[in-house]
């Protein structure tokens, strides 16, 4: 990979006063200054800076001059201890090391492994290379070479092994992405043909939009699993088998090794791989064939690799409907939504993440912020911690209020968050209240105070929330897995349980969600406000986070009274007839009018004559459909009785057949009415009606 004209090139494009082959405090640029540490020297109160890679072979020193300029546009931090460790590995071993390594030119001709071993070597040989770090070189030599891969790198971005959007900005990614700071690595894909059209596809679906940088990771987890069944049975390449008789048992054999395959490592260790996994890894596998089997013809003339345009229709559909287990979306309510007495508990205890570790606390102001941010709002945790560095907007309101007669509850701005999950057409904020703004306001101050501490006190940072290491240009969010060990740690030293005496881990952030939608929804919020507020596209979102209380579903049902064709409530207890009708999920037991108490396996051998029948039921709200049928039938009587009057020349007798059923269904629907226009008593009353009836 090594291009000795790249290598000029890196070198020609750094600024005059960064073209070095050592820096100290008398030439040390001054875009160089903050982001080199100082280190003590001889443990008094001398300091240096020095970074010294004199010596060595001419390209080598080029590509070390531009890896500090690379490294400080990063915004990381150089400490000239490891640093200098790492030249000093280096010198050794273009100096006195083998042939291999006097002949090197380039950081990238061995491995960081092979590079510490001919150092080693010419100390053998009696070279004196005094105090060694070689711990922190290795690493140091690591970031280094992975960093200098990309400019070296001429082809397409996607043709390396290792993606990584941090350091080659030619991996497509959104503007906010949650998992920019995570790579991609093909490495693991030992097969030529899979690793190659892995990238492929996955490269233009990335570049299409199709797929986020999120999405990279679980995809390419789905196909390694592939790559170990190809690693026990054989490699065939992309048709998977040379035989087609022998596909079937290649894919009911993979099916077998995902169910029999036991988790070693994680809070599911020693147990089966899941359905939902095993069920994911297929899909992903399936859709992976399906983008190859359409675009065979590119894959064989891009890769380079003619073996894809075998592939067969069958391809397309590696796995039967009987090979993948059932989706379960298991709803785990009492385990995701916190009782109130726990969240008083947890707001009440938060103050130990922000006291100093010498104080008995974690020492974590941020995360402090962020826990009280999750309580109040219900955000998803990404969407807080990628909040802009000033994400609070004007509120727009409809009148305006003097400033006295703003009540602390009342709503003062609005919070803008990064919507990283779904597309929505609606602004990705919420109104938020004043002490909101106070927490925002406050870690602010936290966050300028970062910015001053890494010698870029002029610089905004791109996110409120910031990572506290490597982090000068501000533009990288504080990381969630430092989040969610700081919170376990805090749920250790508050012993939190609920009120079943059970531990409470409030390291799974999304419970603070789930609650947030449950309160609203059990408070009463309309649905179609708690979808707002929570950037939901669609009622089954909200539904899917809230759990409605048992008590709250009971309360809205018995709103109003249920009476029954004779206008008398039903004898079958209202709470009893509650969990019998469930008549929302029961779109055959709904009447224009009312609902069918009829048992479900019964038949109904009555017609349309529901009003006189002792099954019916009703409430309040039909009333005005009741009124209705009460009028037309009315009117319905007077018409009959005038045509009857002048076809036969005589009044309808009141025992006329027809004249008595309507006359029945008048009375009952008086009656009907009667009773639910009765609004003084809500709750449920017993009566009559079908409790009269003999078995």
């Amino acid at each position: 990979m090594f291009d000795p004209l790249r290598a000029r090139q890196l070198w020609d494009s750094l600024p005059e006063p960064c073209r070095s082959d050592h820096f100290d405090k008398k030439n040390m640029p001054d875009i160089y200054a903050p982001a080199v540490a100082e280190r003590s020297v001889g443990g008094g109160p001398w300091t240096s800076v020095a970074l010294n890679f004199r010596s060595l072979p001419e390209p080598m020193t080029w590509e070390l001059a531009w890896l500090i300029h690379r490294e400080v546009e990063l915004g990381r931090i150089i400490h000239p201890t490891h640093f200098n460790a790492t030249t000093g590995i280096l010198r050794a071993a273009t100096g006195y090391g083998g042939k291999t390594a006097r002949s090197a030119e380039s950081l990238l001709h061995l491995t960081p492994e092979q590079w510490l071993r001919e150092a080693q070597r010419a100390q053998l040989r009696g070279l004196q290379r005094g105090t060694s770090n070689d711990s922190k070189a290795l690493h140091r030599l690591r970031r280094l070479q992975d960093i200098l891969v990309y400019p070296y790198h001429q082809g397409p971005w996607w043709q390396l092994n290792l993606w990584n959007p941090q350091l080659d900005p030619r991996v497509p990614q959104r503007e906010h992405e949650p998992m920019s700071h995570h790579s991609a690595n093909f490495s693991r894909l030992s097969s030529d043909w899979l690793r190659e059209g892995a990238k492929l596809w996955l490269s233009e679906n990335l570049e299409n939009g199709r797929y986020s940088w999120s999405t990279i990771k679980s995809r390419l987890d789905a196909l390694k699993w592939l790559q170990r069944h190809l690693d026990t049975v054989g490699d065939a390449g992309p048709t998977l088998t040379s035989d087609p008789s022998a596909f079937r048992p290649f894919v009911r054999g993979f099916c077998e090794m995902l169910r029999t395959h036991t988790v070693t490592t994680g809070k599911n260790k020693n147990q089966l791989l899941g359905k939902n996994p095993r069920r994911n890894i297929m899909t992903a596998i399936e859709q992976f064939y399906q983008w190859m089997f359409d675009h065979r013809d590119e894959a064989s003339h891009t890769l380079g690799q003619p073996e894809w345009r075998l592939l067969r229709p069958e391809h397309c559909v590696l796995f039967r409907p009987e090979d993948k287990p059932r989706l379960t979306n298991k709803r785990h309510d009492d385990d995701m939504v916190l009782e109130d007495a726990v969240v008083t508990r947890i707001a009440a205890g938060a103050e130990l993440l922000a006291k100093p570790r010498t104080e008995g606390g974690l020492g974590d102001i941020q995360a402090f912020h962020i826990l009280m941010l999750l309580i109040r709002t219900g955000r998803r945790v990404n969407e807080i911690l990628m909040m802009d560095f000033d994400p609070l907007i004007p509120l727009q309101r409809t009148s305006k209020s003097p400033p006295d007669t703003v009540d602390s509850a009342d709503f003062v701005a609005r919070l803008r968050y990064q919507q990283t999950k779904i597309e929505s057409a609606h602004p990705a904020s919420i109104p938020v209240d004043a002490e909101i703004v106070t927490v925002i306001r406050a870690q602010q101050q936290v966050a300028r105070e970062h910015m001053a501490r890494v010698g870029r006190p002029d610089q905004t940072p791109r996110y409120l929330f910031l990572r506290r290491i490597q982090n000068r240009n501000g533009t990288a969010s504080y990381p969630m897995p430092t989040l969610h060990t700081h919170l376990a740690a805090l749920a250790d030293r508050l012993a939190i349980t609920d009120s079943a005496g059970h531990p409470v881990m409030i390291s799974k952030t999304h419970r603070f969600r789930h609650t947030a939608a449950t309160n609203l929804l059990n408070a009463g919020v309309p649905l179609h406000v708690v979808m707002r507020y929570f950037g939901h596209v669609s009622p089954e979102m909200t539904m899917h986070y809230a759990v409605t209380l048992s008590e709250t579903q009971e309360r809205e049902f018995l709103r109003y009274k249920k009476v029954t064709s004779d206008g008398r409530t039903p004898g079958i207890d209202t709470s009893d007839l509650y969990d019998f009708l469930k008549l929302d999920s029961r779109a055959d037991r709904v009447l224009p009018n009312g609902w069918c108490t009829l048992p479900p396996r019964q038949s109904c051998d009555k017609g349309n004559a529901c009003l006189t029948c002792p099954k019916f039921v009703t409430d309040a709200t039909h009333a005005a459909e009741l009124s209705r049928q009460l009028e037309e039938t009315q009117r319905l009587i007077e018409i009959r009785k005038e045509t009857f009057a002048a076809r036969y020349g005589t009044q309808m007798s009141e025992d006329n057949v027809w004249l008595q059923g309507r006359t029945d269904e008048v009375t009952s629907l008086n009656q009907i009415l009667l009773a639910i226009t009765d609004t003084a008593d809500q709750h449920g009353i017993r009566g009559a009606g079908v409790r009269d009836q003999t078995a």
